[in-house]
């Protein structure tokens, strides 16, 4: 039986996604990457995730799409998600995540080290 934590990370920056993806697969997590909202959305409708990593800028509507389509299923709606992003952080951005009770918001360029500590906080929860 396969205990690892199970990650979907939906960015649309490729070699980004895939850096993040070989990060947490280091410290024992499986990772899925998506690189759009289509993508993202079928492949969260299709497999339990543990956590949900998404980007806000991304063709397709963006990741807040991706929630309000998922977010429409109350089963999937119990998935933690944290935002990974280089958008600024406005109100706009705060209140949807607050909407959406988001784990946490982190920015681009990110520490490694502090984003894996985060990311393994929200899914021992």
């Amino acid at each position: 039986m396969n205990d690892k934590k199970k990650i979907l990370i939906v960015e649309d920056e490729v070699e980004f996604a895939k850096m993040v993806k070989l990060r947490l697969q280091s410290v024992g997590f499986e990772v899925s990457l998506a690189s759009d909202v289509q993508v993202g959305t079928q492949k969260m409708m299709d497999e339990d995730w543990d956590l949900l990593v998404l980007d806000l800028m991304m063709p397709g509507g963006g990741g807040f799409s991706l929630l309000e389509r998922v977010y429409q299923h109350p089963e999937k709606a119990r998935i933690p998600v944290i935002i990974l992003t280089g958008k600024t952080v406005d109100e706009d951005v705060r209140s949807k995540a607050e909407a959406y009770h988001i784990s946490d918001i982190v920015m681009k360029p990110y520490e490694s080290k502090a984003f894996v500590e985060k990311i393994k906080s929200v899914v021992s929860n």
